[in-house]
């Protein structure tokens, strides 16, 4: 049932029969011994349980309640406390909150923290076995440090419920073990200068992470987002080399590589819209720190553009529009008739590369680690602090 709501009649306030399901509530406790010596944050923020948070489910919906533009917001609840609502055929704690735009309705879930990353944590680490727990208490941190850190006071919603912040499922997408994570993890942030900081993290770093300006060139490096190594002491191997794309390969021929070329590298560069011609070369400008593509020329018969950093990916895409998996990688190209005819790539890791490997977490907590060393790892200079409450 696209982008519709399960319910009765609309009304300013809405209460929501006929949702499917009863959850037990979830307690929250202590994350541990020594809880009362790590640094506590007072003030903007609450605890879990009393953090509202607001998730943009949909930014232009088409479809559902008739909401005029000037109209005050719809809020739906559903009808008993330990009920949900629905949306699009998935279930949400908490209530939704509609109102029009000019391109369509926005639809924010409004819920407590806890809550909200009950829907999360699942979703961006893999729910795995009992030995790599620590790697899923990592992650339920990181999650809910960003979080903290992204909470909005100039616009209606806080987060994006996708990978342009964290992807959140609501109730199909909770586990137990990611629950658990959360809960002996209970109200714990990752903290720089006594405050929560951003924790952008990625499936697979592929040896070692990245500085913030190796990737995102437009935006300052952060004393807290270094590159780290993710070898394992004493051997040739890494704490990420568990992960399926540690190492991957991708290539082109001549037609597919013009294809997306002519599809992607003017968002990225000052390219022609019309076209680019044919590409005579690629050529490599230089490594970041961690090992990572710096730059690519691109030459063809209309010009040369240069492609840095984390663009590459996204113009360099396979043939169902999937970006490059990172720019941790090396290549080899094959020329005819003056025209790069093959071009194939040999790479490592996968995602952005900065700050934590979540597979590289997993790794780590196989090895032994806690969450806590795993976070100061992938995030040097941090301390481990919860929110007061």
């Amino acid at each position: 049932m696209p982008n519709t709501l399960r319910g009765a009649r609309f009304r300013s306030l809405i209460t929501v029969a006929g949702v499917i399901g009863v959850a037990a509530c979830v307690s929250v406790v202590s994350p541990g011994t020594g809880r009362e010596s790590i640094p506590v944050v007072r003030g903007r923020y609450q605890n879990g349980r009393d953090q509202i948070v607001r998730i943009a489910l949909a930014t232009a919906a088409r479809e559902g309640p008739t909401v005029s533009s000037g109209q005050a917001p719809l809020v739906i609840r559903p009808e008993s406390g330990s009920a949900f609502v629905v949306w699009n055929g998935k279930r949400y704690r908490g209530e939704l909150v509609i109102s029009a735009t000019d391109s369509g309705l926005l639809v924010v879930n409004r819920l407590p923290m806890d809550d909200y990353l009950r829907g999360v944590v699942p979703l961006e680490i893999p729910i795995r076995g009992a030995a790599e727990f620590a790697g899923v208490q990592a992650q339920a941190v990181a999650a809910r440090t960003y979080a903290y850190q992204n909470l909005k006071d100039n616009r209606d919603f806080d987060m994006y419920a996708t990978v342009q912040d964290q992807v959140y499922g609501g109730v199909d997408a909770e586990k137990p073990q990611a629950d658990t994570a959360l809960m002996t993890t209970a109200d714990v942030v990752v903290l720089y200068a006594g405050q929560p900081i951003n924790t952008p993290y990625h499936s697979t770093c592929g040896g070692s992470t990245a500085a913030v300006s190796e990737v995102w060139y437009k935006q300052s490096d952060q004393p807290y987002l270094k590159p780290v190594s993710d070898k394992i002491p004493g051997t040739d191997h890494y704490y990420c080399d568990i992960s399926p794309r540690f190492t991957w390969t991708q290539s082109f021929d001549g037609p597919s590589l013009r294809t997306v070329m002519e599809k992607y590298l003017a968002a990225y560069t000052n390219a022609p819209k019309a076209g680019v011609g044919r590409i005579t070369d690629i050529i490599e400008q230089g490594r970041t720190p961690s090992g990572r593509v710096a730059a690519l020329d691109v030459q063809t018969d209309s010009g040369t553009y240069r492609l840095r950093a984390n663009d590459i990916r996204f113009v360099l895409r396979d043939a169902k529009g999937t970006t490059l998996n990172s720019t941790f990688f090396s290549f080899t190209r094959e020329t005819s008739g003056g025209e790069v005819s093959s071009l194939a790539i040999n790479g490592r890791g996968y995602g952005h590369g900065i700050g934590m490997c979540q597979f590289g977490a997993l790794g780590r907590a196989r090895a032994g680690q806690n969450y806590r060393t795993i976070l100061e790892t992938y995030y040097p200079g941090t301390t481990i602090g919860r929110i007061a409450g």
